[in-house]
């Protein structure tokens, strides 16, 4: 020991005292090193006795009401697509996934002179499910009925021959001419309508023709007594995946803003799977994605 003392102050240069308090800290510092490995091998490794609450765990377990859990089928993907209610065939709702009693339910209230002047009166179909009416509202279009005549006093019957001999006109096709012969609109407002048409991609509903500048709540009404728009009537649509920042830009739905965070939208997260990922934007609120739906489209 006397040597082991020597040989530290000769190495080190400590002092008396300071050899004597380094032979000291040194086996206490060996110790804390090797005493937690000692520790967590002796009680983490000890042997589990199972045997002795085998008993017990059983007889829980044969108390258990275990249900097995069918495995979901897998998800029928479905295409969705605009669709009037008051018009779309049993095929259209089975495209749309509305199951056979239902679409049957909705065809029997038709059949009996039902009909659906908004997307919220499909809920009043008995079985019509809440989850089921969220994912098909952002398709629902109604389609105003149109009126092939009026109601006149009984002593007005040359009025109401005169009226029935009218033809409804097909708005998506009329020309200024045809425009200008409701009362109230001239060359300018005819042009107008023409052009807001023709921005748009075409009309699927004649309430947007209180869109249009200048025309007023009279002549729409005027309006919607001798055109109609055709149920099967598709617009000229957008490809989400492809159009640029100018082309839906220049549609009256889209905002400048709203083409742009689209195309970076598409840019960070690669094309959209399906148009319903435009109300992943902050930007796009239901309505707006509501009006703007039935003129976009997607091509893988």
């Amino acid at each position: 020991m006397q040597r082991l003392r020597l040989w530290i102050r000769n190495v080190f240069g400590f002092s008396r005292s300071e050899t004597n308090g380094f032979l000291i800290l040194l086996p206490t510092m060996v110790l804390i090193l090797f005493s937690y490995p000692v520790y967590k091998s002796f009680f983490y490794n000890s042997p589990i006795l199972v045997d002795k609450d085998q008993g017990r765990i059983d007889s829980l377990i044969a108390q258990w009401n275990f249900i097995p859990v069918t495995p979901p089928s897998e998800e029928i993907t479905n295409t969705l697509f605009p669709f009037d209610p008051n018009s779309a065939s049993l095929a259209d709702f089975d495209s749309l996934g509305v199951p056979p009693y239902l679409s049957q339910r909705i065809n029997n209230y038709r059949n009996k002179g039902g009909r659906f002047r908004n997307a919220g009166d499909l809920l009043k179909i008995y079985g019509m499910d809440s989850s089921l009416y969220a994912r098909l509202a952002p398709y629902i279009i109604i389609y105003e009925q149109k009126r092939t005549e009026e109601r006149f006093p009984k002593s007005n019957m040359k009025d109401k021959k005169e009226v029935n001999s009218f033809a409804l006109l097909d708005l998506n096709l009329a020309d200024t001419t045809q425009l200008k012969a409701i009362r109230g609109i001239g060359t300018v407002l005819a042009n107008r309508i023409i052009k807001y048409r023709n921005a748009l991609g075409g009309f699927v509903s004649d309430s947007q023709m209180k869109e249009v500048y200048g025309l007023d709540s009279t002549v729409v009404m005027a309006i919607r007594t001798r055109f109609f728009i055709a149920p099967n009537f598709r617009p000229l649509q957008l490809d989400l995946n492809k159009a640029s920042t100018q082309e839906l830009s220049a549609h009256p739905y889209i905002r400048q803003k709203i083409a742009k965070t689209i195309v970076t939208y598409r840019f960070q997260h690669g094309s959209f799977n399906e148009i319903d990922d435009l109300l992943k934007i902050d930007l796009i609120d239901s309505s707006t994605f509501i009006r703007m739906r039935p003129y976009l489209k997607l091509e893988h």
